[in-house]
């Protein structure tokens, strides 16, 4: 047994024991195009921050969660896009690993793959109830939603809220086209985009289905994002009243929509704020964090529960003033060398490095911050050492068990960590940064747009950029590659060597083939008639 594996058990062994041995409850609290600088806990810095943006100052009961366990200063999305850093976190793989390197689309005819276990699907067979609330974006179809893949209930989206129309359209750049209510063009009528569902799967398989699709658990075509945030609250709060009527460890995987555009919110937050539409959607999303807290709490479920806080990626900077903050994560180097957005779908720090939280009254310390480098790709490894529920032996995993950091205060939990290209530019999935140490080399720089369509050009180099990351967060200088030319080649090494094993272990496979009958629509036996159906 190595020294990591041992200071993991002597740490699970005593969570155990101060638990009197029954299974902990994991809650994972999950946002969409969150950025750094969205927290305000995270503006407790001496580094300059995002200078767009003042901290926000409605973000109580998040900052409460941060002030009641850790606050990660050094935590990063499995990718800096939506799929693939989601599968990234159900998985605890590489997307390189699991094939998926890419988002799905709303006709995707897959989508995560059925050789793949995910985390709700691990703990599931070790005695958990799995709820997941929001979006999943991992396919739509049977076998690739969420009850396919482990949960015994879901109620949400499909996928992001721009990949659909609604009737009541919220603040976006372009603004998308309102649903159009009677259509006279098949099932999208005249709008280029089918109505957003909301699904109520109630049971395993799509409550149940073995065959067709999933479109008999939709609940609402088009989806009321008025209502949304408080409707995620509510089944929340009824999971939790159940499972604690029943006593069964439980996994609560709740993936909000906010904030990824369109910013939306209740009409008793509109204006709420006065600083935006972003800042009221902001204030939402806390609110509902706040609710979800309050339900474990109001069940007698707090001390026996893990909670992480995270988000999928940095902020969508070609949305403007409707995305967040990178806080001291500027991308320096991309602005002063072509420009374009160093965040979402990028390679830049603000593109991974997220908000990370994780909360255990009486197991986790309160008002901790930690340097240690860490991801959701740890939270599978994490969670199954803590629920005894031993990796799977057939796989390899990317992930480490925190359990460490956590509980005995390790201030390191890794001393590598790859980060796959996501869309910005070059091959999809190809890890082309790589974290070593407090040293990180880029390989691919460019290609994504920011606040007006400028981006930089798509460069992929054979010798990286290398930023030290303590001293220049803002990766403004690049370190002299003559200078740290040892430094690079261990770099290149440790690169080839994670191919080689990806190349020579199991792997996934997807298919990303897209037709429009593989679209959701509750009007399944007559898809001409328009897709829409209400509660």
């Amino acid at each position: 047994m190595t020294m990591g594996l041992w200071l993991s058990a002597v740490a699970v062994a005593g969570v155990l024991a101060m638990a009197d041995s029954s299974k902990p409850n994991f809650v994972i609290l999950f946002g969409d195009d969150w950025g750094y600088g969205d927290l305000g806990a995270n503006w407790d810095t001496d580094l300059p921050m995002d200078p767009k943006f003042p901290r926000p100052t409605f973000t109580k009961n998040l900052d409460a969660l941060a002030a009641s366990g850790i606050r990660f200063t050094d935590f990063h999305a499995g990718a800096s896009v939506c799929t693939p850093s989601r599968a990234a976190l159900m998985t605890g793989r590489l997307g390189l690993r699991t094939g998926v390197t890419h988002n799905f689309s709303p006709g995707s005819i897959a989508g995560l793959p059925t050789t793949e276990i995910t985390i709700a699907a691990h703990l599931k067979a070790h005695g958990y109830a799995t709820a997941m609330l929001g979006k999943w974006h991992m396919g739509t179809t049977p076998e690739y939603s969420p009850t396919y893949h482990g949960f015994d209930e879901w109620f949400g989206l499909p996928y992001s809220d721009d990949m659909g129309c609604v009737d009541a359209p919220w603040p976006n750049l372009p603004m998308e086209a309102t649903c159009v209510k009677e259509p006279i063009d098949g099932a999208h009528g005249n709008s280029p985009k089918w109505p957003l569902p909301l699904y109520n799967s109630t049971g395993p398989n799509c409550s149940g289905q073995t065959a067709g699709n999933c479109d008999a658990d939709i609940l609402e075509q088009p989806a009321n994002l008025e209502t949304l945030s408080a409707r995620y609250a509510m089944f929340a709060e009824t999971f939790l009243a159940k499972v604690a009527a029943s006593e069964q460890p439980f996994l609560l995987y709740a993936a909000f929509a906010h904030m990824h555009v369109p910013q939306f919110s209740s009409d008793a937050n509109v204006g709420r704020t006065g600083k935006g539409h972003f800042a009221d959607a902001l204030a939402e999303l806390d609110d509902t964090v706040g609710s979800i807290i309050t339900s474990l709490e109001t069940h007698g479920l707090r001390k026996s529960t893990l909670v992480f806080v995270t988000g999928d990626n940095g902020p969508w900077e070609v949305k403007c003033n409707l995305t967040g903050s990178k806080g001291p994560f500027l991308g320096t180097w991309q602005a002063m060398n072509g420009g374009g957005s160093s965040a979402k779908t990028t390679l830049w720090e603000a593109g991974h490095r997220t908000i990370g939280l994780a909360s255990w009254p009486g197991m986790i310390d309160a008002g901790r911050v930690s340097a240690a480098t860490t991801s959701t790709l740890d939270y599978f490894a994490t969670l199954a050492s803590l629920a005894e529920a031993p990796l799977p032996t057939d796989r390899v995993y990317d992930g480490v068990d925190l359990s460490p950091v956590l509980f005995n205060k390790a201030e390191s939990a890794r001393t590598t960590l790859f980060h796959p290209n996501s869309g910005a530019s070059g091959v999809n999935g190809a890890l082309d940064a790589v974290r070593y140490y407090d040293l990180k080399a880029v390989y691919q720089t460019g290609g994504a747009p920011g606040c007006g369509g400028g981006k930089g050009p798509s460069i992929h180099r054979v010798t990286p950029l290398l930023f030290n990351l303590t001293a220049d967060p803002a990766e403004e200088h690049p370190l002299d590659p003559k200078v740290y030319a040892a430094h690079i080649s261990t770099i290149d090494q440790i690169r080839e060597d994670i191919g080689n094993n990806i190349n020579n272990t199991f792997k996934s496979f997807t298919d990303y083939t897209t037709n429009d009958a593989s679209e959701p629509c509750c009007n399944t036996a007559n898809r001409g008639k328009g897709c829409r159906c209400t509660e």
